[in-house]
């Protein structure tokens, strides 16, 4: 076995998932009203996250060793983060819509951008603080930069991810600290932003799957037509990987997924994604993101891969997935930081997985915990601000003054009509 082996990673998992299974009923789980409508989603959602935080825990071995962050060298390690970060993606285009085909392009826009914000905000502030506090305490608690740019450097951070953040108080690449996960976030927001642009689409039921499909094609073209190196070809992969998820939720509309059983589909997932490991260095080129794309369509048609992805365990993991996605820089952080546990991983590849499976622990405690006391009351809080924001607006401008004429010689009379709040 060596540092870059892929079956620690595959043992680890499954200790995750009967770590998962065995915690207390309530800690990691969520209520069923609260779930989406495919409970493979659920269960997949853990395993991505879990993907993306192996491909970090490769790349800690050699940052470690020589303060490199770069990818790691094995090309699988390399893809467990991207498959995860592209597959996230796709999820996210195929939820949101959905979301748009249902409501015919207009949703409530004031209570969507409110829900979001306070699904994503008030873990990632979190996150954030953590990381300004390591940040701050590693340059002594003083002030190294004058105060307008710190300001300025703190308030990049706290826009959500929305822009990129830069260093803080004479601290260089503090993302490291959060394994630099937040910049999917910014792609995250772009593609909300770009939602009452794209669901004009949606408002006709023969244009939503055309549109969608001819603008995949269109960046599929541009990707096969770079070396990968251009400096737009991650944007175009990733808005590739948006509009994959938003193909399938149109082709779902429609009635045109596979009706296979279950073994099947499974049998088609396992190979595709053997495929893309076997076959590709990087999930951001046109080959693995039509490849993915397939597996998701599989998977949004009822495909469990052999009933794993219905489990209680792996639900358990996709109900805190963005946990463990956006705290497991910080976990790895601390724990390599300190000078026993890094010396004693650095010794041997088994000591580095012993090591990678304590904070695979860890990070799942931690990310249950920010569940239940972070995530959950942010998103009760959003609803609750979003509902109080529709009955300000409903009520608000009620009450309409209008002008008419009463048969009462030449007098114009002016009434208040009011009506009830819609």
């Amino acid at each position: 076995m060596d540092f870059y082996s892929v079956w620690p990673a595959l043992a680890c998992m499954t200790i995750l998932l009967a770590f998962a299974s065995m915690l207390p009923a309530g800690s990691m789980d969520i209520a069923p009203g609260a779930r989406t409508r495919i409970s493979t989603l659920d269960g997949l959602r853990g395993f991505l996250a879990f993907g993306v935080f192996f491909h970090h825990g490769a790349i800690y071995h050699r940052y470690i060793l020589d303060g490199v962050w770069t990818l790691p060298p094995s090309s699988v390690f390399t893809l467990f983060g991207q498959v995860g970060v592209s597959i996230f993606f796709m999820i996210t285009g195929y939820l949101f819509w959905s979301r748009m085909i249902s409501q015919r392009g207009l949703p409530n826009w004031k209570s969507f951008y409110v829900s979001r914000i306070f699904r994503i905000g008030p873990l990632y502030l979190v996150a954030v603080g953590v990381m300004l506090v390591v940040v701050f305490a590693s340059t002594g608690f003083e002030i190294k930069v004058p105060i307008l740019r710190l300001f300025q450097d703190i308030f990049r951070w706290s826009l959500l991810g929305l822009i990129k953040g830069g260093d803080v108080n004479g601290y260089a690449n503090p993302g490291r600290i959060l394994a630099d996960v937040t910049w999917t976030l910014r792609y995250e927001w772009w593609f909300y932003l770009s939602l009452p642009l794209t669901a004009l689409a949606t408002r006709s039921s023969k244009a939503h799957f055309a549109a969608v499909a001819a603008s995949l094609i269109a960046c599929l073209i541009y990707l096969g037509l770079q070396s990968g190196t251009e400096k737009f070809a991650l944007t175009a992969a990733c808005i590739a990987l948006f509009l994959q998820g938003m193909c399938c939720a149109s082709l779902e509309k429609k009635g045109w997924t596979l009706r296979l059983p279950d073994w099947a589909t499974s049998i088609l997932v396992v190979a595709t994604l053997a495929m893309v490991f076997l076959f590709f260095e990087t999930a951001y080129r046109a080959g693995p993101v039509l490849c993915l794309g397939f597996v998701f369509y599989l998977i949004i048609s009822g495909s469990s891969i052999f009933g794993l992805l219905v489990t209680r365990a792996a639900r358990r993991l996709g109900d805190i997935s963005y946990g463990i996605y956006l705290l497991q820089g910080i976990v790895l952080y601390f724990v390599f930081s300190t000078e026993p546990i890094r010396a004693y991983a650095i010794l041997s590849p088994e000591r580095h997985w012993i090591v990678i499976l304590f904070c695979a622990l860890l990070l799942t405690g931690c990310a249950a915990i920010a569940h239940h006391y972070v995530e959950l009351p942010g998103i009760r809080t959003g609803r609750s601000i979003a509902a109080l924001i529709d009955r300000y607006f409903n009520t608000k401008g009620v009450a309409v003054k209008i002008a008419f004429n009463i048969p009462d010689g030449d007098k114009k009379t002016t009434a208040t009509l009011r009506g009830e709040p819609q």
